[in-house]
C-alpha cells in the first residue's frame, strides 16, 4: 500500500482508539486535533461504545444483516465485533480504508468491505450487497460519525433515499454532533481548514431531518447515555452535549 500524504478521519479514529491501522500522517493530524480538543480520545471511545450498544440493540430486534456507511477502519469494537453472528458489509469512499478493511476482514465469512460514497447511494454495488449479506430480509443500517459533516438539506435527502432503499422493518442507527463544540473555536477552525466544517445540531433541529424514519422509544439522547434498556432517570440537561444518538426504524 502506498503511504498516503493526506490524513483520514477513519484512520485517526483508529489511532485514538489504540488501533494499529494508521499512518504517520494520521498520527500527526490526531495530535494537532488533540491540541484543539483535549478530550478527543474520550469522545471517539464514547462514540465507538455507542456504536456497539445500538448495533446489539438492533440485532436484538431480529436483524442479522448490517450495512455500515463511512465505516472507517473495522477494528477496536466496530460493528462486526459487536455483532459477530451477523453479516456485515462495511463501505467507505477512501481506498486505503477499504484496503485496510479487506485485509482485516480476510478469512471472516460474515464480513467484507466495498466502496460507497455515503452521499450517493447509487454508488453502492447491489451485487456486492447480495453477495455478502445474502437475500436481504431486514437491514441494520449504521450511519455513525458522518452526519456532523453534512449540511441539513443533503443529510435529509440521504436519509430519505435510505428509507426508500431499506426493506420494511429495517433499523438505522445515527448520531449527530451537539452544540457544545462551540466551546472549542480552535477545533472548529481546524476542521474548516481541513475542508470538514462541523454542522452542530440539537435534538429539535435534528429530528425533522429524519423524515419518514420513526424513532424508537428511546428518542434522541446523548450517545454517552443511550442504552437499550429504557431509563426512567432524567437526563442532566445542564451538562454540555458533544454528541447525540438515536435509533430509527421503517
Amino acid at each position: 500500500m502506498e503511504i498516503p500524504s493526506v490524513p483520514n478521519t477513519g484512520r485517526m479514529v483508529d489511532y485514538f482508539l489504540g488501533g494499529s491501522h494508521h499512518f504517520p500522517i494520521d498520527v500527526e493530524a490526531a495530535k494537532v486535533f488533540t491540541q484543539a480538543y483535549p478530550d478527543s480520545a474520550t469522545f471517539f471511545r464514547t462514540l465507538r461504545d455507542y456504536n456497539g450498544r445500538v448495533c446489539r440493540y438492533i440485532e436484538s430486534q431480529g436483524i442479522n444483516q448490517f450495512v455500515v456507511f463511512a465505516g472507517g477502519v473495522p477494528t477496536c469494537g466496530n460493528v462486526h465485533e459487536s455483532v459477530p453472528q451477523a453479516k456485515v458489509l462495511y463501505t467507505d469512499i477512501d481506498p486505503d480504508n477499504i484496503e485496510f478493511g479487506r485485509e482485516i476482514l480476510a478469512g471472516n465469512s460474515n464480513a467484507d468491505y466495498t466502496f460507497c460514497d455515503a452521499t450517493n447511494l447509487d454508488s453502492l454495488d447491489e451485487s456486492v450487497v447480495s453477495q455478502v449479506l445474502g437475500k436481504i430480509q431486514r437491514l441494520g443500517i449504521v450511519f455513525i460519525g458522518i452526519s456532523a459533516f453534512i449540511p441539513d438539506e443533503v443529510l435529509a435527502n440521504m436519509l430519505d433515499k435510505l428509507y426508500d432503499w431499506a426493506p420494511a422493518g429495517s433499523f438505522l442507527a445515527i448520531d449527530f454532533d451537539g452544540e457544545a463544540a462551540v466551546q472549542f473555536p480552535q477545533l472548529l477552525k481546524l476542521l474548516d481548514s481541513m475542508g470538514a466544517s462541523l454542522y452542530m445540531r440539537n435534538p429539535t433541529t435534528f429530528k425533522p431531518l429524519l423524515g419518514r424514519w420513526q424513532l424508537t422509544q428511546h428518542g434522541i439522547l446523548p450517545d454517552a447515555v443511550w442504552k437499550a434498556e429504557l431509563s426512567v432517570n432524567p437526563i442532566d440537561s445542564s451538562e454540555p452535549v458533544f454528541s447525540y444518538g438515536c435509533v430509527v426504524y421503517k
